[in-house]
């Protein structure tokens, strides 16, 4: 039998702390996350899977006939070419342009 994690093993591991937000980058590729074993250290990086979602959905908006598989592979295209100051920019407009809300927003299409 396959030994399967709990929420609440995952829950105790995020309770001992030693995380830290930051760009993580090796030989310019984007690393969204990365747990060093030596220390148990985690740092997570934000920008590119933010950045991706957002692309994603932008390109969604942009071009609201083309399905979700196009969509997704123009999306990865996108981030994979760009370079770790043009996601900061992008990660930066973002965070100036999006409104900020509380309450959770209930899908309708």
């Amino acid at each position: 039998m396959i030994r399967r994690a709990t929420l609440a093993e995952i829950r105790e591991e995020l309770e001992k702390g030693r995380i830290t937000e930051s760009d993580i980058r090796d030989n310019g590729v984007h690393w969204d996350g990365w747990c060093h074993f030596g220390s148990k250290r985690i740092v997570v990086n934000p920008r590119p899977v933010v950045v991706h979602i957002l692309i994603h959905e932008l390109v969604h908006r942009r071009f609201p006939k083309w399905g979700e598989r196009r969509v997704a592979a123009e999306a990865d295209r996108l981030l994979f070419n760009m370079s770790g100051k043009d996601i900061a920019a992008f990660y930066r407009k973002y965070q100036a342009l999006a409104r900020k809300r509380k309450s959770p927003i209930v899908v309708e299409d």
